[in-house]
């Protein structure tokens, strides 16, 4: 038996371990049952006009398997949307709660909903409206039977074990996880989607170890990976509700930078 499931959705291929795969495999190592959703087909992830649509799309997802295979994650679920045209709409939210039910994950990895990154980007659409999809199945449409009834008539009844929402991106988060152990099985991962990195493997080693790097020295881990976590609030229960895991929330620590400045002794 596992000690704890774990739900990571994402909006394409590669998603994962570029953003959370080191993190991912600690949780595999640990016992964890680890499911990973893509949304999209990776279908537009190219500027070759022969390979895109169909042929990459099949790439894709055969490069995620593996990556997957890679990092522990016992299972794929590929909803094979197409690329570069998601919407926030009632249909996402549906099609990612019933993954939420299916699985009844007590951690749920999910994207950032941010539209611009640290005033450096703008964050992909894809990613904005897959990321806001998935946040709002915690409240309702994973957690309460009268959203999406015909859920129900599925079998999938609503999941109320939740424990931790873990939200990624390109962004730096307040709490860190040591990834050091397995930042060697991330950059691999990564490698298997050599239809977006290319062959170039040290270089994009080397600068996955260098990003991994500083967002480990800001915890003293020698690598990390930086999110923001949730734990409390409407679609999160307690322990009574767990259905027998082995399982114990142990935050990550906080970057210092992240606490709220104290006022001196004298201030009012």
């Amino acid at each position: 038996m596992s000690r704890y499931r774990a739900l990571v959705v994402t909006a394409h291929p590669d998603d994962v371990e570029f953003g959370c795969g080191g993190t991912i495999a600690a949780w595999a190592d640990e016992g964890a049952d680890v499911t990973v959703c893509i949304v999209t087909d990776g279908a537009t992830g190219t500027q070759d006009r022969e390979l895109m649509g169909e042929p990459l799309a099949k790439i894709r997802e055969q490069e995620s398997r593996r990556a997957a295979k890679v990092l522990g994650a016992a299972t794929v679920e590929w909803l094979g949307k197409p690329d570069g045209y998601i919407e926030y709409s009632l249909d996402l939210r549906r099609d990612i709660a019933r993954a939420f039910r299916r699985y009844r994950p007590h951690r749920y990895v999910v994207m950032d909903p941010t539209p611009t990154i640290e005033d450096r980007f703008v964050n992909h659409p894809d990613h904005r409206a897959v990321a806001l999809a998935s946040l709002d199945v915690t409240l309702t449409a994973g957690t309460t039977p009268g959203h999406f009834p015909e859920l129900l008539d599925e079998g999938l009844e609503p999941w109320r074990g939740l424990r931790e929402l873990w939200i990624f991106g390109p962004a730096t988060g307040p709490r860190v996880a040591d990834v050091t152990a397995t930042i060697e099985r991330k950059i691999e991962a990564l490698i298997c989607h050599a239809s977006q990195v290319g062959d170039d493997f040290e270089t994009i080693a080397d600068w996955i170890r260098t990003r991994a790097r500083d967002e480990g020295a800001r915890a003293g881990f020698e690598y990390g990976e930086s999110f923001h976590i949730i734990t409390q609030g409407p679609g999160f229960h307690g322990d009574d509700e767990l259905d027998g895991v082995d399982f114990a929330f142990t935050p990550p620590p906080v970057d210092p930078r992240s606490a709220p400045a104290r006022r001196s002794e004298g201030a009012k």
